[in-house]
């Protein structure tokens, strides 16, 4: 429950400060246009649980096919503290642009959700919904581990 409270608040917030005031200012009456079918617009989540790590993406779809908004985070759920140093991840699915990166995580989080990617990408009109793979590594490479992600009834 605390883990889907978190990822609504992250879009939420997301969807909020998406864009900076001159990409807004660039579009003049046609944003509040978008606004009004933003209702029909759809959202996507995904949830999935390895055995150290539970992860969750969420996909936010214009209807008129505009820029995809998604953010991808996983929390550590294993034995012992949460991981520093380097975070791998690489993830994919049928129906979601396909990503991998990594960050230097100096101090653990409080909460141990780490937000792996956030982003707003060009225009993509992806089909059905499908599952997500995620591969997490870890721990200088010595501990990885591959979720599987499936769509949330929402």
């Amino acid at each position: 429950m605390y883990r889907r409270l978190m990822a609504a608040l992250g879009i939420m917030a997301l969807l909020g400060g998406c864009g900076n005031t001159t990409e807004n200012a660039s579009e003049p009456q046609a944003q509040t246009a978008k606004s009004d079918t933003a209702q029909a617009s759809e959202m996507r989540d995904y949830e999935g649980e390895g055995d150290a790590w539970s992860a969750e993406y969420s996909m936010y779809v214009p209807e008129d096919g505009g820029r995809l908004r998604a953010r991808l985070t996983a929390s550590y759920e294993g034995a012992g503290p949460a991981p520093i140093g380097e975070v791998k991840y690489s993830y994919y699915g049928v129906d979601i642009e396909s990503g991998s990166g990594g960050m230097v995580v100096k101090k653990a989080p409080e909460n141990g959700v780490y937000l792996l990617r956030d982003l707003v990408t060009t225009e993509y009109r992806p089909d059905e919904a499908g599952s997500v793979e995620l591969l997490l590594i870890w721990n200088n490479g010595k501990r990885s581990e591959t979720i599987r992600l499936e769509p949330t009834e929402g």
